[in-house]
């Protein structure tokens, strides 16, 4: 794992007429910053639990970490992805896993590999690694809230995380209403697959720290870079 630059983008700062700065996470050795989480998360567990079999499930992303994660790491890995996901991302996780991870493609959505992988880990008493709930996935996105404010030689106004990260955005904002309360916070998700604007706007009364399952919704339009992030559940 690395600890990626912060660079100005000079095409962007020019149109907004700002310093737009970017965290090049894009220059992980996974090409994600999900490598974070998914390594501290599986570097802190029990002992015990680390000798059993790793089960996990993903659209494919994640899953990059965590099979990186099981090769640093020596651990048994099997991991659960959709039938559809593009062999590029397969093929990922079978080059960063090597002989410690297991792929499983089943389920036409990622709740469908999900269900699935939560059945096998019970049947089996296997560890299962919840791909974003989870305390231990966010403190390791949270470093890099660490490197964005340490990199940084001016005050920060806006901060603009991802939605769907598997952990970013809460891991970084939390490192920013503590260090840089003053940054102004953004979500930002596809125009396609709004879920975390429209759990707002379904049910607003409800509860904050709460997960919420879309009514009569399985995802939106998005190109398929960024399918992952047509999920039917989103946080208030």
């Amino acid at each position: 794992m690395y600890k990626t630059p912060l660079l100005q983008n000079h095409g962007l700062s020019r149109l907004f007429d700002a310093t737009v700065l970017l965290k090049r996470e894009d220059l992980q050795v996974v090409r994600f910053h999900k490598i974070r989480g998914a390594y501290h998360k599986m570097s802190t567990l029990p002992p015990i639990a680390g000798e059993r079999e790793i089960v996990y499930a993903s659209t494919g992303n994640h899953a990059q970490g965590v099979a990186y994660a099981c090769q640093l790491l020596s651990l048994k890995g099997c991991i659960f992805m959709p039938a559809q996901t593009p062999a590029q991302k397969v093929g990922k996780v079978r080059l960063f896993g090597k002989e410690y991870v297991e792929i499983i493609l089943t389920g036409a959505s990622f709740d469908d590999s999900f269900c699935a992988a939560k059945a096998f880990s019970d049947e089996r008493g296997s560890t299962f690694i919840h791909p974003f709930d989870s305390l231990a996935i966010v403190e390791g996105q949270a470093t890099a809230g660490q490197e964005i404010l340490k990199a940084a030689t001016v005050p920060i106004d806006y901060c603009f995380l991802p939605i769907g990260g598997v952990g970013w955005r809460p891991g970084v904002a939390s490192v920013f209403r503590l260090l840089s309360p003053a940054t102004e916070l953004t979500g930002v998700q596809p125009l396609g697959a709004p879920s975390n604007a429209r759990c707002y706007l379904e049910q607003p009364a409800r509860g904050a720290g709460q997960h919420r399952q879309l009514r009569g919704w399985r995802g939106g339009e998005v190109p398929r870079l960024a399918h992952g992030l047509a999920v039917p559940r989103a946080a208030r």
